[in-house]
């Protein structure tokens, strides 16, 4: 049993916690509204005004400068790995997925993959078998489809194509 001096160190270092586990959410929820706040403005308004302005690049005074390139991302989510997948495979990019079973297999080794696990179920043995496409990959892949002007699912790949703003700062 503790006395009440004891209980009210206890209840000191309680309220010590809590106001740090506040502090730290408030912060990171200020850390998100800014993140948001930077995106908008790195993928939205500043490549608008500048193509307004007919440009793709423009020095400030100070030195900084701010470069507008087209930008390309995916990301293909766990509810979308097996129809993504079974999609790229059907286009002809199953290439693209990376297959591991106990040992790696690179792109473009999707039928050495599948052959390997087919004759390791046929011996009996046990396995774990992942596989993905990489993020590296999946955003050069969408980048040259795109420039090629071929349809490619957004919503199951998870694409974004639009226009980045680069900021390099003055000295």
């Amino acid at each position: 049993m503790i006395n009440d001096k004891q209980g009210k160190e206890v209840q000191d270092l309680l309220d010590e916690l809590l106001y740090a586990d506040n502090a730290i959410n408030e912060l990171e929820k200020k850390i998100k509204d800014v993140k948001e706040i930077k995106d908008r403005l790195t993928y939205t308004d500043i490549p608008l005004k500048l193509a307004e302005f007919g440009l793709s690049e423009l020095k400030t005074v100070d030195g900084s400068s701010i470069t507008i390139k087209p930008e390309y991302r995916g990301h293909i989510s766990k509810e979308n790995k097996d129809d993504a997948h079974t999609w790229l495979r059907e286009n002809e990019h199953g290439d693209l997925i990376k297959n591991q079973v106990k040992t790696s297999f690179g792109k473009g080794e999707d039928k050495d993959a599948t052959d390997l696990m087919m004759h390791l179920t046929e011996e009996g043995i046990g396995f774990t078998h992942t596989e993905a496409v990489h993020h590296s990959s999946l955003k050069a892949f969408i980048r040259e489809q795109t420039e090629k002007g071929n349809d490619l699912p957004h919503d199951l790949l998870g694409i974004f194509v639009g226009q980045k703003a680069t900021i390099k700062r003055g000295k």
